[in-house]
């Protein structure tokens, strides 16, 4: 925003806005894409959202002006949308009794990324600009699709769903209204993301008010790589755990983490106090998150669940576009602190615990502890 010429007092709402938008315009079309997935191909699907992602990673590179982010930021929208079919072939292809490891495995290679590129990225953009990282994100994400095209095979004797594109839709629809197990997953996960969302856009501003602006990109990767690690290596961990002793202890020891990590990052007196909670909210999140999917992957048809899958992830769509326009109102309405956003996020993470316990039935039985365990 800076490098663009955005006023410094105007530089949180514009991000706080920029993430909103980048999340709003994906929303219709989340109930879609896990249904296109089960009627015509998951590969697609998946393919897809790589090659829109480095179009829009080229474009960010070509910026001069503010305005134009505000046009190809919301095209994000048609990067989403992945995440619900790749836990569907992963969910159809892994004994059961493994499931929770297999997911929590494929879990970790997203904080690895976040644990590499930040501590890389940081690196570039303090000696070569923010645009020249968005040439290099290009050239990865090709990297990516060629990968998807020649590696990934689909399996031609998947069963595919026959109803038209809209009943498919309803049928999900009325999937997770009608089962107590996705509405408690669908609610607990809206708040473990809300409390995720709301602090996640001003981590750089955050690390620079504890740390200074000397080295800014590289403090902010070398922070956000420490995340990734931690959450890469409690990830597998909760898996293990929740296959032996049962996901729902296990996330509500991710959810207490997560919740004691952000109270303290609070108060942290400087940036490797910070560093160290904030890898430490990290840990409890990927578990909190990976036992989720986990206890919903398992309690669902293999017929609907590309599609009820991927709109498990609408409370991410939701929660950051709710969570960005709070957090924004909540530091126009202190004065620039960001130190409450912290607070807040915390309370909001602790509630996610209250739809799973109160959870009582399941459609699946699940190991270490009979249903929803």
């Amino acid at each position: 925003m800076r490098d663009l010429g955005v006023p410094e007092a105007d530089v949180a709402t514009t991000v706080g806005l920029l993430s909103a938008a980048a999340l709003f315009f994906g929303l219709p079309l989340v109930p879609f894409w896990g249904v296109w997935a089960d009627k015509y191909s998951r590969k697609a699907i998946v393919v897809r959202s790589a090659a829109v992602e480095s179009v829009l990673f080229l474009a960010m590179a070509l910026v001069s002006a503010p305005w134009q982010l505000f046009l190809l930021v919301p095209l994000v929208g048609l990067v989403l949308g992945n995440t619900g079919v790749m836990l569907a072939e992963l969910t159809d292809r892994t004994p059961r009794s493994r499931l929770g490891l297999a997911i929590s495995l494929v879990a970790m290679s997203g904080p690895l990324g976040f644990a590499v590129g930040p501590a890389a990225g940081g690196f570039l953009v303090d000696r070569y600009g923010v645009q020249a990282l968005f040439l290099v994100d290009t050239i990865l994400t090709l990297g990516v699709v060629a990968l998807l095209l020649f590696a990934y095979h689909e399996r031609p004797d998947r069963p595919r769903a026959t109803e038209p594109v809209l009943r498919l839709v309803g049928r999900s629809l009325r999937a997770i209204v009608g089962s107590p197990l996705a509405r408690a997953i669908f609610s607990a996960y809206f708040f473990v993301l809300l409390g995720q969302r709301f602090l996640l856009p001003y981590l750089a501003l955050y690390v620079e008010e504890l740390q200074g602006s000397a080295g800014l990109a590289t403090i902010v990767g070398l922070v956000a790589g420490a995340y990734g690690l931690a959450s890469a290596v409690g990830s597998p961990i909760a898996g293990g755990l929740g296959d032996r002793f049962g996901y729902r202890r296990v996330f509500g020891l991710g959810v207490g983490l997560a919740m004691v990590c952000l109270a303290a990052a609070a108060f942290a007196p400087g940036i490797v106090v910070f560093g160290l909670v904030y890898a430490g909210f990290g840990v409890g999140f990927a578990a909190a998150s990976a036992m989720l999917f986990t206890m919903l992957a398992s309690g669902l048809p293999a017929g609907i669940r590309s599609s009820v899958l991927n709109l498990a992830l609408a409370p991410l769509y939701i929660s950051g576009v709710i969570g960005s326009l709070a957090s924004a109102a909540l530091i126009g309405a202190t004065g620039g602190d960001l130190r409450p956003i912290w607070l807040v996020s915390a309370v909001v993470v602790a509630i996610a615990i209250i739809p799973v316990t109160r959870l009582r039935t399941a459609t699946a039985a699940v190991p270490g502890g009979g249903p929803a365990a």
